[in-house]
């Protein structure tokens, strides 16, 4: 149990550091946009493949929940790059 909760601590301070890094210019900014992105990415990749394993064992429910997160990471990635809403 205590190495989920490390893991989640240490998941968490990347993220709000890397969303700091977004806020500063130049050479860190893109740090930060490429340490989101990986991020982001490793969880696009996981809920897309469980949300697929969930639909196939008739999860249904579950899997189109996972399926949402993975559009809205994708979403996120986008918007890290482009700096704004569409």
């Amino acid at each position: 149990m205590k190495e989920w909760l490390l893991f989640g601590g240490l998941a968490a301070i990347i993220t709000v550091a890397s969303l700091f890094a977004m806020t500063q210019g130049g050479l860190v900014q893109s740090v930060g946009q490429v340490v989101l992105t990986i991020e982001l990415g490793v969880l696009l990749v996981g809920a897309g493949l469980f949300g697929y394993i969930c639909i196939r064992a008739q999860a249904k429910k579950w899997g189109a929940g996972l399926i949402v997160v993975a559009v809205l990471c994708a979403f996120l990635i986008y918007i890290v790059w482009a700096g704004h809403f569409p």
